[in-house]
C-alpha cells in the first residue's frame, strides 16, 4: 500500500512538472517581459528619483527623462531577449523603433498624469507614486510592445473584420 501511494505522488509531481514546463513554454514571452520589464521600470524609477529628489529637476521633465532613458533600454531588453518567437523580419530595426517609441509615446501621457495627481495634487510619496505609475503602465506596455516585435497574423483591422463578418452570419444563420 505504501508503494503504491508513492508512485501516485511521484506520478503527480511528474505531471505537476510537465504542466509547469508548458506554462513556462507557451507564455514564455510575458515571463522575459515581466523579467525584463521589471529592469526598465527599476531603469525608470531610479532616473527619475535621481532627476527629481537630488537634482530637483521638475517633475515633467524628470518624468520624461527617465521615460526616454528607460524606454531605449526596453527597446533594446525586447528586440534582444524577450520577443525572440515569431519575430517581425518584414520590418526594419528603425521602423520597429519609430514604432515602439510611438506607442510608448501614447503611454506617456497616462505616465505623466499619474505622476502629477500623485506628487502635485495628493502629496504621496515620489517612489510610491512612481511604482504604482510603472505597474499601470508596463500592462499598456506589454501588450503594444507585442505588436512591435511579433510578426502578426492579421492587422487588427483585418481581425475586427472577420469578427464583425461571422458575427453577421451568425445572425443571417439564425
Amino acid at each position: 500500500m505504501a508503494k503504491k501511494n508513492q508512485d501516485v505522488v511521484v506520478s503527480d509531481e511528474a505531471n505537476i512538472r510537465k504542466l509547469g514546463q508548458k506554462l513556462v513554454k507557451r507564455h514564455r514571452n510575458l515571463w522575459a517581459y515581466m523579467l525584463f520589464g521589471f529592469l526598465a521600470a527599476l531603469i525608470n524609477t531610479v532616473a527619475f528619483m535621481i532627476l527629481h529628489q537630488w537634482w530637483h529637476s521638475a517633475m515633467v521633465i524628470s518624468n520624461t527623462a527617465a521615460f526616454i532613458i528607460s524606454n531605449l533600454a526596453s527597446f533594446f531588453f525586447n528586440q534582444k531577449a524577450v520577443f525572440t518567437n515569431n519575430v517581425d523580419h518584414d520590418h526594419s530595426e528603425w521602423h520597429k523603433l519609430i514604432v515602439f517609441f510611438t506607442y510608448r509615446i501614447i503611454s506617456l501621457i497616462p505616465d505623466t498624469l499619474i505622476m502629477l495627481v500623485g506628487l502635485s495634487w495628493l502629496h504621496l510619496n515620489a517612489l510610491l507614486v512612481k511604482i504604482i505609475d510603472q505597474v499601470l503602465v508596463g500592462v499598456f506596455n506589454y501588450l503594444t510592445t507585442r505588436s512591435v516585435f511579433q510578426k502578426q497574423e492579421h492587422t487588427m483591422i483585418e481581425r475586427a473584420k472577420m469578427r464583425l463578418q461571422s458575427h453577421h452570419k451568425e445572425k443571417t444563420d439564425k
